[in-house]
């Protein structure tokens, strides 16, 4: 569910929605790109089992990083998908081409 439009800036009943949706049974994700930066975000009240982020849209620099906010008993549910990690061989700094060692926590 989009919590805030991007283009128009219209914020959604995101609480109804989800509520709805959680009484059919449904995990909720909640875009919530658009709407943290503006201050609407309260994830006490959302009751989203996800809540993504863009520090993009948060911190107004382009760092192409984000975040998923998940409950514990919603993170319960999913299984590591059989691709993931170990794609990333090398990271090194340009400024003193030397590298840099790789952090690989679960799931990396």
């Amino acid at each position: 569910l989009p919590g805030q439009s991007n283009a128009s800036g219209v914020k959604h009943p995101i609480g109804e929605c989800v509520a709805m949706c959680k009484r059919r049974g449904w995990d909720v994700m909640v875009d919530a790109a658009a709407l943290a930066p503006s201050g609407g975000l309260d994830l006490s009240r959302v009751g989203a089992d996800f809540v993504s982020l863009s520090f993009y849209k948060v911190f107004g620099y382009p760092t192409g990083i984000g975040a998923l906010v998940a409950r514990r008993e919603a993170l319960a549910k999913l299984t590591k998908a059989c691709f993931a990690g170990g794609t990333v061989q090398l990271v090194s700094d340009p400024r003193e081409g030397v590298p840099v060692p790789l952090m690989q926590p679960k799931g990396s």
